[in-house]
């Protein structure tokens, strides 16, 4: 029997040791990223129902659709009140598109969070989450 093998098991279960670490690490980062992405999506697309609650009057119009100068009424308001509701989202920004008909409101959520152990994959800054919702107003007239 050889005696000078001793020890040489040591780096092999150090090697794996530190690679099962960053696996659970990684496994923990990206569980965290969705779950902020998700929650991000879900207050996108309330924040979208919210705007469209509020309605486009054609009658003021004489019934005819006026394209880009019809707007939903109140929906900046809707919206900024429904991401006041929760703290940890005031800081989403969110753009508006309004469709060329004025029936359709689409959102645009971006919000940048940290994340467990993001500084160890590079994500130091946070992750960038962008995400999308529309919904259709129910038209008045």
């Amino acid at each position: 029997m050889r005696t000078d093998d001793r020890g040489s098991t040591l780096p092999v279960i150090l090697a794996f040791f530190v690679l099962a670490l960053l696996t659970v690490a990684g496994a923990v980062a990206a569980g965290q990223a969705f779950v902020q992405q998700r929650d991000l999506q879900d207050l996108c697309d309330g924040a979208a129902t919210a705007a469209a609650g509020t309605a486009i009057d054609l009658s003021r119009t004489g019934g005819v659709v006026l394209g880009a100068d019809l707007r939903f009424i109140g929906a900046d308001a809707a919206v900024q009140a429904y991401l006041a509701r929760d703290p940890d989202r005031r800081d989403a920004l969110v753009s508006t598109v309004i469709s060329p008909d004025g029936t359709v409101m689409a959102l645009t959520c971006v919000q940048t969070r940290q994340i467990a152990f993001g500084a160890l994959f590079g994500q130091g800054r946070g992750v960038r989450h962008v995400v999308h919702a529309s919904a259709r107003a129910p038209v008045l007239g």
